[in-house]
């Protein structure tokens, strides 16, 4: 025993100075020393289990570098206390002598914890994790006086009794082998308890008070009931066997299958297990040795009760006692299990299979192709049909021809077109001779184009219609470059050529009167100037406006005036000859072209036919209109050789003609462009003098007879040019209508009169009324606002305002003048009728106006005394006016005869040089406050 002793110490001496130079090769960063003290031998399957689950687990975590110390107790072989005190200073010793301390003890088996509690001083009194301990009253004792926590080993004694319940149901007792081993006594109590719960019988077989073949003897005689091995090392007599020796023996002579709460010996001989997993214990014991070298406290952490069990049967040995047929639950583990019919016969198995798998796989591909294929011709069918409706669904004509010209395929639009299905023949079997030529014509040459290639055709439908159709023809090739076919597209353009041609007409064409337009007219005297230049014969451009259009359109109405435009259009177009040229520029702008023309009486004799055709009375519905024009005649050569200039030239003779009084022709002199000229020169000058300030406002008194004051005045703009002097109203007002320039110059006249007029009463000059000239172009939507914002901003009483207009304004009788002037009524604003009795309106109709005053025109007045029509028509609008209550002023009063004359018919407003001139504002407040 001694020299086995000294060996052992030998071997540990060795083991540890090994580990030693390994710790001092290791550089340290955090690590821990841990003692790992096992009790039963090294070769103990179980043992190796739990030392190489612990030593794996250590090896997996990176927290804390864990050099493992493993011993082996061997109590089941050495329990003595001569053994136990060697061991005891063998670790003393390596304390002693290499300066061995623990971080951490971990303990496997009840000796192993029993050795370190009694020795718990010695060890410094280390923190101890256990597992695999099963006695209770050690575990208590530990945990109440030292820093221990760990795994307590509870047997699955309850499981296992169940179990045996279940393969032996008639049995009840359980035979139980034990040996007195230290730490049995407690399993076998907890037997007890369990089988006492169960109602189950134990029978001990004590190994220790029987000898092996006295044991073995007993064992025989039993037969169908469960045999428990508990403990078996050593005999009565002491002789010792180890484990595998032991189930051997005891396997060999028992008479009912051996069972065991422990893992090792299944496989060898024992039937099976019901056991706890040593790994798994192993596993969640590291787990509680990594929390305790973390900083928690052993003792704070509960001891925790293994619960996770396994049961683990061995077949052949059940076969052996005629438990085969048993029917296992589907949770236990079954080893030595006899071959199913598949693995004896495998290979038999696996060939028939094959042959089945591959006959099948042959079906089954048999009928995926049958199907394939039937799907396929399904598939094939429904695209056939949806490329045939698509096909049909097209509105042009679609067909394709092979190689040899006959028709492959065609779509429902063609054939109904056509009235054939011409699907395999040739075109010469369905036109006749010459289309069916032309058509193949058309196919050699979409096959020699790139591309293909486009044409327009008119065809011939079977019912006899005709349609123009663009067709494009493309060559169809396979994909090694093979000429299949001709494929054609053919489109209805008859509807689009149509309206091509209507734009085409529209773009030349005026729409109102259907006359060539300025467009057409360029390109068609473009013409006509090439052949007068080749001929050497003259043409002539006649620029042809109506007079006073415009007052139609403003008294009868545009549906009338558009009516007018184009009888006049077809009265010009019947006169000309076809040679020549009737186009309309727009709004009343008529412009002949006479070509051909070798004298000017031959010019001046058309030009007259032309304006007397105009003058001509118009029936249009319930009107009668009697309507004058104006023409400009420009000649080539000797007037100009090109389009624009010909016609720029004839406008300019036309405006001369309008200036000498309308209704005549004028023919185009050099003067009239350098007038041109002038005007636009004047044009530009006025828009500079709105904004230099270079126009200004003049007043003119109006008195009533017999009084020396003035109570009345007229604002009359005036222009003050720097380099021209003062221009005439009569030059830069219709100039300023014409551009449009009148609207903001009409602004600033009402606002300055309107203040100029405050400031004068303002300063004690008592005046009751001014009045303001109004363009008829002033008058827009926003008109009577404008008025009204002027006399709020001033504080200007609005019948402190007479707005003067044109008698043909005021017989317009347009909606939007209605609606601005009665506006401007209902707020109190008088209107007066500027130079009557020099329109055309009748005088019945001044009883409907909405006017309070009407002014005689000076020309009238001027030969009042000489001239008894004058004096008729003054007299007899001074007996209307008061007849109706309305005001009249004289214009132009010059002399005192005229004053007398008026006066005496009747008329008591009188204005004119015989009172005073248009004077500024300074010069009237000093001129006439004085008088007051």
């Amino acid at each position: 025993m001694a020299t086995g002793i000294r060996m052992l110490l030998t071997a540990f001496l060795c083991l540890l100075f090994s580990q030693l130079q390994a710790q001092e090769a290791t550089a340290k960063v955090a690590q821990a020393d841990v003692l790992l003290l096992v009790s039963c031998e090294p070769t103990d399957p179980a043992a190796q289990i739990i030392v190489n689950t612990i030593r794996d687990r250590f090896a997996r975590q990176d927290e804390i570098r864990v050099h493992l110390h493993v011993e082996f107790l061997d109590s089941d072989h050495f329990s003595n206390a001569e053994y136990l005190a060697a061991f005891r200073n063998l670790l003393a010793y390596r304390h002693d002598n290499f300066g061995d301390t623990y971080d951490l003890v971990m303990t496997a088996g009840d000796s192993a914890l029993r050795l370190i509690a009694d020795q718990y001083e010695f060890f410094r009194r280390p923190p101890v994790v256990f597992l695999g301990a099963s006695n209770a009253d050690l575990i208590r004792r530990v945990r109440k006086d030292g820093d221990f926590t760990g795994l307590p080993d509870v047997l699955p004694v309850y499981e296992f009794i169940s179990l045996m319940r279940y393969l032996f149901p008639g049995a009840n007792n359980i035979h139980v082998i034990d040996d007195g081993t230290e730490g049995q006594e407690q399993h076998y109590r907890a037997l007890e308890v369990a089988a006492e719960s169960l109602d189950v019988k134990l029978v001990l077989h004590d190994l220790s008070q029987l000898s092996w073949a006295e044991l073995t003897q007993q064992l025989s005689q039993i037969h169908n009931q469960p045999l428990l091995l508990l403990s078996a090392h050593q005999d009565g007599q002491g002789v010792q066997l180890s484990l595998p020796q032991a189930v051997e023996r005891i396997s060999a002579q028992s008479g009912s299958p051996v069972w065991s709460l422990w893992q090792q010996g299944v496989g060898d001989g024992l039937a099976g297990t019901v056991f706890t997993d040593v790994g798994d214990a192993a596993s969640m014991a590291v787990q509680l040795a990594q929390e305790i070298l973390a900083g928690h406290p052993a003792r704070d952490i509960p001891a925790e009760w293994q619960t996770h069990y396994k049961t683990l049967v061995d077949m052949k040995v059940l076969e052996k006692y005629g438990l085969q047929e048993v029917s296992l639950p589907k949770s236990v583990i079954v080893i030595n299990d006899a071959p199913a019919f598949y693995e004896e016969y495998s290979g038999a198995v696996i060939f028939s299979g094959l042959i089945i798998f591959i006959l099948i796989a042959f079906l089954l591909l048999f009928y995926l192709e049958t199907r394939r294929r039937r799907l396929s011709d399904i598939q094939l069918n429904q695209r056939t049909d949806l490329m045939r409706n698509i096909i049909d669904s097209v509105p042009d004509l679609m067909f394709y021809k092979d190689t040899q010209g006959r028709y492959v395929l065609s779509n429902r639009r063609y054939n109904e077109f056509f009235g054939i299905n011409p699907i395999g023949l040739n075109d010469y079997e369905v036109f006749d001779k010459d289309t069916a030529e032309y058509f193949r014509q058309k196919d050699r040459e979409a096959i020699t184009r790139k591309g293909g290639d486009t044409n327009e055709e008119r065809v011939h439908g079977a019912d006899g219609s005709t349609m123009l159709i663009e067709t494009k023809k493309m060559p169809i090739y396979s994909p090694d470059g093979e000429l299949q076919g001709v494929f054609g597209l053919s489109r209805d353009i008859t509807a689009l050529k149509k309206a091509q041609e209507n734009l085409e007409h529209i773009a030349h064409h005026d729409v109102l009167t259907g006359l060539p337009n300025r467009l057409l007219l360029n390109k068609r005297l473009e013409y006509a100037l090439q052949l007068s230049r080749r001929s050497g014969e003259s043409l002539a451009v006649v620029f042809i406006d109506l007079d006073r259009f415009k007052d139609i359109n403003d008294t009868i109405g545009h549906d009338i005036g558009d009516l007018l435009l184009k009888d006049v259009a077809q009265r010009l177009n019947a006169n000309v000859r076809d040679s020549d040229i009737c186009a309309r520029l727009g709004g009343d702008e008529f412009v002949i072209v006479l070509t051909q023309v070798d004298t000017p009486e031959k010019i001046q004799e058309k030009c007259e036919q032309l304006l007397q055709v105009i003058s001509r009375p118009y029936s249009l519905q319930s009107h009668m209109l009697s309507v004058f024009a104006s023409a400009g005649i420009s000649i080539y050569p000797e007037h100009g050789n090109r389009v624009d200039e010909l016609i720029r030239n004839a406008d300019a003779a036309l405006h001369k003609a309008k200036e000498l009084g309308r209704n005549r022709y004028c023919y185009y002199h050099r003067e009239l462009t350098d007038s041109i000229h002038s005007r636009m020169s004047l044009e530009q000058d006025m828009r500079s003098a709105m904004e230099s300030h270079q126009f200004l406002l003049h007043y003119q008194p109006q008195f009533h007879v017999g009084e020396d004051r003035p109570r009345r005045v007229e604002a009359l703009l005036r222009w003050i040019h720097p380099v021209r002097g003062s221009i005439s109203p009569l030059d830069f007002i219709p100039l300023a209508e014409t551009t449009g320039m009148i609207v903001e110059l009409g602004y600033w006249v009402v606002h300055s009169a309107c203040q100029q007029f405050m400031f004068w009463r303002e300063q004690g000059l008592e005046l009751d009324k001014i009045a303001v000239n109004v363009s008829a172009i002033q008058i827009n939507a926003s008109f009577a606002n404008t008025i009204a914002g002027i006399m709020d901003h001033l504080d200007f009483r609005p019948e402190w305002l007479e707005l003067e207009v044109t008698e043909s304004l005021m017989m317009s009788g347009t909606t939007e003048v209605n609606q601005q002037v009665h506006k401007l009524r209902e707020m109190g604003v008088e209107f007066a009728i500027d130079d009557f009795g020099t329109g055309y309106s009748s005088l019945s109709k001044i009883k409907s106006m909405p006017v309070t005053v009407l002014k005689i025109d000076q020309s009238f007045v001027r030969d009042i005394n000489d001239d008894v029509n004058d004096y008729e028509i003054i007299r007899a609008i001074v007996l209307m006016a008061k007849s109706l209550g309305l005001t009249v002023v004289a214009e132009g009063v010059e002399r005192q005869e005229q004053e007398e004359t008026l006066y005496r018919i009747g008329c008591e407003w009188m204005q004119g040089y015989h009172y005073a001139r248009p004077m500024d504002g300074n010069s009237f407040y000093q001129q006439y406050a004085s008088a007051d």
